[in-house]
């Protein structure tokens, strides 16, 4: 299926994107945020949405001048709103301890939402594609995950009230991204810092990547359909828990009150899921387990999670308290 096809039939089979809707592109430059774009501005002649570009200067790169001009002259030739924003991604990293990367990201972010609202755009879009999905479930698998990390990107995730970010591109890999931008001849940047491997995103893509499509060269579909199949199993438990927690829980700013016996009852991946939503301190899978074994256990009365933390359990209730 073109690339075209498939972007539609996904915005639209998933209401990704619908009448009336105001979007913030975040546009890079790449070859993925170009292609992003004009797409938009295709399904922009067959839905009626409103579009505004937007591109960040990280002020880490001299080319970041050159290839905001090229994402300012596709907004001009297509008469779309363009917004430029400056970022001391630096200075903020230093300020608050810690890496680029994760300064860079958490600017950007907070950045799209705030120029969401001052322009009334309900949706911001992101260029994330399947690659990018895959990547993003194989770091989570390196640094240990349940299965939120195998559920990969969400396609749309909900930032406000009235702010949703989607992500269109999650069903297009990027070699047909590379057959897009060469078809249409669309002018688009490269980022050198891509092909380093500087920061785990970038070893993934360049070292484990190549030698798994060695192995399958279907492996970022198949990733990609765990995700999927994950994601929906998140979202099933997900109205279970929530349905648990209204029942038989009750937290409190210093206090978190479980009815014992219900969740005694309870399946074990549905405990499992429960203490993980409402647990203060120590989420990781151990933890959760050993607290599970301790709440079975008949015989211990208490269980200390943190410095800050302890449960007490009762006849009638297991109590999360700070001590």
């Amino acid at each position: 299926m073109l690339i075209w096809e498939k972007f539609k039939k996904n915005i639209i089979e998933n209401k990704i994107a619908v009448s009336g809707d105001k979007i913030l592109l975040a546009v890079s430059g790449g070859a993925d945020s170009v292609t992003m774009a004009h797409l938009f501005v295709r399904l922009k002649k067959i839905l009626n949405i409103e579009l505004i570009i937007v591109n960040f200067n990280h002020s880490l790169r001299k080319e970041s001048a050159a290839e905001a001009k090229v994402v300012e002259n596709f907004a001009k030739k297509n008469k779309i709103d363009f917004v430029l924003k400056t970022l001391q991604t630096k200075k903020y990293a230093a300020e608050n301890n810690i890496s680029v990367e994760t300064a860079g990201r958490y600017l950007r972010y907070s950045n799209l939402e705030e120029i969401a609202k001052d322009r009334k755009c309900n949706k911001i879009a992101t260029a994330h594609n399947m690659n990018d999905n895959a990547e993003t479930v194989l770091m989570w698998l390196i640094r240990g995950t349940g299965t939120e990390g195998l559920s990969g990107i969400p396609s749309v995730r909900k930032i406000s009230a009235k702010i949703s970010i989607i992500r269109p591109l999650l069903v297009i890999s990027r070699d047909l991204i590379d057959k897009y931008v060469k078809k249409h001849n669309l002018k688009f940047c490269t980022d050198k810092s891509n092909f380093t491997c500087d920061f785990t995103r970038n070893k993934i893509r360049l070292n484990i990547i190549p030698r798994l499509q060695e192995l399958n060269p279907l492996v970022i579909n198949h990733i990609f359909n765990l995700s999927n199949i994950v994601g929906a199993e998140n979202d099933y438990f997900k109205v279970k828990v929530n349905s648990f927690l209204l029942k038989h829980v009750k937290i409190q700013k210093n206090k978190i009150n479980i009815n014992l016996q219900p969740f005694l009852r309870a399946e074990e991946i549905l405990k499992y899921r429960i203490l993980k939503e409402i647990l203060p301190d120590k989420k990781r899978a151990v933890h959760i387990n050993n607290i599970i074994a301790w709440i079975c256990d008949k015989k211990s009365k208490q269980y200390i999670l943190s410095k800050l933390w302890i449960a007490v359990k009762t006849k009638e209730k297991i109590v999360f308290k700070q001590v």
